[in-house]
């Protein structure tokens, strides 16, 4: 094995060459996600979601001081430069162990071009920095390690607070790091002394918390959850309300496929290279750390399967282990080289040039993966929240739901103060809070889904220049008889159902659009396709309602093949078309939509929906009765049901389907009095599934 050098530049050349490698494929502004708000927190010095992320929103503001670019772009280098920082680590971690530079390259760079870890080098996200801190974590356990000094334990433990500021994530860390310091000195946490000290300075760096109720009395503009009292403090820190949606929500089948799911996602993440970490854990030279390391993976892999079913598509799982999976990379890559050297097979030239193929093994991925995470043309995030804003009116009332258009209008208004003349509400009250809510704090309103019809009825009543929503599901809007929804460029406006529509409404707003993000072809995640998908969705919608036939199914097309995997979109596009009596292009849709879904009952409700418009009641009768055996607290698949049974003549069997609907829900005055009157109505349910 070579020897470093005491003068070697190669950590420099390192570091400078990969963030140039990154900085071609950062994001040139907001991205989408929770990009848009967490770089509006760090220019505001605000309070993104649970658990508040301090530590970011301060290293964040210090990016937004860089002399050059936008903000979003400077808040973006902020991932730019914590990545490099760990892939430096990494770098330094196998050349202290190792003593080979080629080890420690092939294992730190490895890293550095998987899709996942490159991914979030180019956006404001956390993950880069939570990275940064478990490879620092991981090398401050080794540095202990070596002598077992009970300063560097504290140096260890202080870093870890800081850590946790970060992210609290930091704690899967935890079993892994506890077992690593007891099985190598236990006295060092039993003495009491000791413990004391330790604890003081994990709170000390702890306390980075206290920005959150500084910035909230301070009246910061994003100030989600005001952790400014004691009980929702510790709501936002250990993020409540996010565990009540995301942990333990599963069945066993669900947990199993997750499972498979990340283990895939992360060994895919380097692939061949993968017996090459195997071949170093097994020539690890003490056991303990054999452990440790299956210790970082195993907590990693709980995290991602029981703690958080977010996408795998939309959070990037597994950091953790890909960093471990580096680091023993590199091992296993000495420990080949230190064979090869060993062998007598093996002649001088032969040595070499295998030192130099090995040394070249990550210009595979930085070959393959280039194009993929390549973000330099990507401005869907900021073109959005443009056409958001180009589509309403002066002085309008906009409604924002669904994070990809909540996020990049907050950051759109906080940072570059887009279009005040508009006011903002976002439909989960959570950043631009809903008008009236104090009103109605002391009503019979057990949680704000239940609210929130109520504040929007007199928002639609009072809205004084027109009154818009940001959504992607239009039929979660509630109206009233008297309102209508209609869409509007990409948006939907509330209308009153006997105002006439002004028949330039596509003419006027459409050419307002900038669409270069859209129609380009860089790789595009699924937020971004999610964006385009409905775009193109939308537009396909102006032109079928404007009979332009061909226009109009060409961009429908487009939309499905662009959101192909969208758990959503077909089902939207389903229910449009079949509304217009689009029968063909409509089964394509629900067909995809079984492939595709979050929620099996909708999709099969659509089916029925789509069977209902087409006149065929038997067939639709048997799937709505599918969908309310998947979700049999539904009220609308009973009324669905009912009225498919009516229709074709089975007004016995559809009598018994209404009333199981009002077993479910009770305040249905319509459906009473249709039952009393025997008068159908023209109530029609369908879902997003």
């Amino acid at each position: 094995m070579e020897r470093h050098a005491p003068h070697n530049h190669l950590p420099g050349v390192l570091a400078l060459s990969l963030f140039g490698v990154y900085l071609s494929t950062v994001c040139p502004t907001v991205y989408l996600g929770d990009s848009g708000e967490l770089t509006a927190a760090a220019h505001c010095l605000g309070i993104p979601h649970n658990s508040g992320y301090p530590l970011y929103a301060l290293l964040g503001k210090l990016f937004c001081f860089i002399p050059f670019g936008n903000i979003a772009f400077r808040v973006n280098l902020t991932s730019t430069v914590f990545a490099v920082l760990t892939v430096w680590l990494v770098y330094s971690l196998l050349l202290k162990i190792t003593s080979s530079q080629v080890s420690a390259l092939v294992g730190s760079l490895l890293l550095a071009f998987t899709p996942v870890f490159w991914s979030q080098a180019v956006c404001a996200e956390v993950y880069s920095l939570h990275v940064f801190f478990a490879a620092l974590l991981i090398s401050l356990l080794w540095w202990w390690s070596e002598k077992r000094t009970f300063c560097r334990l504290a140096c260890f433990v202080f870093v870890t607070g800081i850590s946790f500021g970060n992210h609290m994530q930091t704690v899967m860390l935890a079993p892994a790091a506890l077992f690593l310091v007891l099985s190598g000195d236990y006295k060092a946490l039993w003495n009491l002394k000791n413990f004391v000290f330790l604890s003081l300075c994990f709170f000390i760096a702890l306390s980075l918390y206290v920005y959150l109720p500084i910035r909230t009395e301070a009246g910061a503009a994003i100030h989600w959850g005001d952790p400014d009292s004691l009980g929702r403090f510790l709501a936002h820190v250990t993020g409540r309300s996010h565990r009540q949606g995301y942990v333990l929500t599963k069945d066993l089948l669900d947990y199993l496929i997750r499972t498979k799911e990340i283990l895939w996602f992360v060994g895919s993440q380097f692939g061949w290279a993968l017996p090459l970490a195997l071949w170093g854990w097994l020539r690890l030279p003490e056991t303990r750390w054999k452990i440790f390391f299956l210790a970082v993976i195993l907590f990693d892999l709980i995290y991602g399967v029981f703690l958080n079913i977010i996408s795998l598509e939309v959070t990037p799982f597994g950091l953790p282990s890909c960093l471990t999976l580096a680091i023993l990379i590199g091992l296993g890559t000495a420990q080949l080289l230190r064979t090869v050297k060993e062998s007598a097979f093996v002649g001088s030239l032969t040595g070499k040039i295998i030192h130099v193929a090995v040394l070249l093994i990550p210009a595979v991925p930085l070959s393959f993966n280039y194009g993929l995470c390549n973000q330099s043309s990507n401005y869907t995030a900021y073109e959005h929240t443009l056409n958001i804003f180009r589509t309403v009116d002066t002085g309008a009332t906009l409604l924002l739901d669904g994070d990809n258009n909540i996020l990049p209008v907050m950051y759109g208004r906080i940072v570059e103060r887009m279009r005040e003349d508009v006011t903002l509400y976002d439909r989960p009250n959570l950043f631009f809070k809903m008008p009236y809510v104090d009103e109605y704090r002391d009503g019979p309103f057990a949680t704000w889904d239940e609210l929130r019809p109520i504040v929007e009825q007199r928002i639609m009543k009072e809205a004084p220049e027109g009154l818009y929503y940001a959504v992607f599901n239009p039929s979660a809007i509630s109206v009233q008889d008297e309102h209508a929804i209609h869409p509007w460029g990409i948006l939907y406006r509330i209308i009153e159902r006997e105002t006439p529509l002004p028949q330039d409404v596509g003419r006027s707003v459409w050419p307002l659009y900038v669409t270069e993000s859209v129609i380009d072809d860089f790789r595009k995640d699924f937020m971004n396709r999610e964006v385009a998908a409905y775009f193109h969705f939308a537009r396909g919608k102006y032109h079928l309602m404007a009979s332009h036939r061909n226009e109009g199914l060409k961009s429908m097309e487009l939309a499905s093949r662009v959101g192909y995997d969208h758990p959503a979109i077909h089902s939207d596009m389903a229910v449009f078309l079949t509304d217009h009596s689009f029968f063909e292009q409509a089964r394509l849709e629900l067909e995809k939509a079984l492939i595709y879904y979050e929620d099996l009952s909708g999709v099969y409700n659509n089916w029925g929906y789509y069977y209902h418009k087409l006149g065929d009641y038997d067939e639709a009768a048997v799937w709505y009765a599918k969908a309310i055996e998947l979700c049999p607290d539904n009220p609308g698949y009973y009324n669905n049901l009912g009225l498919a049974l009516y229709h074709g003549g089975r007004k016995s069997e559809a009598r018994i389907a209404f009333q199981k609907s009002l077993d479910v829900a009770p305040d249905q005055p319509k459906l009473k009095t249709f039952l009393k009157s025997d008068k159908i109505t023209s109530t029609r349910y369908h879902h997003d599934g």
